[in-house]
């Protein structure tokens, strides 16, 4: 009987030795600054290949992080550009979050036209290094009002093609 309530003893100890012992450091929460969400991206709006001027531009920016989402709002220039900054973050994370943490971000472009929000540009990131979203430094877009339409009378979209800079273009790859 002693046996067992002495074996019973050193059985319910080994979790208090265990906790006092080790490196309580892993179970504290981690902040983590200047994490890398979105890149900059820079653009211009056209309407039948002419520079749409003052035209209303919104990026919309979703991190499983957040509460809520990030938006983001300008205008187009006299020759119809636009542009938005890099997006960054700070965080903590527990213990399992900085073993397992993915981050799911997704960027969303909208122009709004008649009162509609047409999407003309979606990607998304599921890491905090750079150049996440195309691969390259800045995201660089051109989008025509003309390719304007509603999918399945519930989705309102545009097409915008991801311009490469010269740089990018004469890049020598090993």
């Amino acid at each position: 009987m002693r046996l067992r309530y002495f074996v019973l003893l050193g059985f319910l100890s080994v979790p208090y030795l265990i906790l006092t012992t080790w490196d309580l450091s892993l179970f504290q929460t981690v902040r983590q600054d200047n994490l890398l969400l979105s890149s900059a991206v820079s653009g211009q709006l056209l309407d039948q290949g002419k520079p749409v001027v003052g035209a209303k531009v919104v990026r919309v920016l979703f991190w499983n992080m957040d509460a809520e989402l990030r938006t983001e709002i300008t205008f187009t220039s006299e020759r119809g550009h636009f542009q938005f900054p890099e997006v960054r973050g700070a965080a903590e994370f527990g213990f399992l979050a900085k073993l397992f943490h993915v981050p799911t971000i997704s960027i969303r472009i909208y122009v709004p036209v008649d009162g509609v929000d047409y999407l003309f540009y979606a990607n998304g990131r599921s890491s905090y290094q750079g150049h996440g979203e195309t691969g390259f430094p800045q995201i660089q877009i051109s989008c025509d009002l003309k390719s304007r339409s509603v999918e399945d009378e519930l989705l309102p979209v545009g097409e915008c093609e991801v311009e490469l800079t010269e740089e990018i273009k004469n890049r020598k790859y090993d």
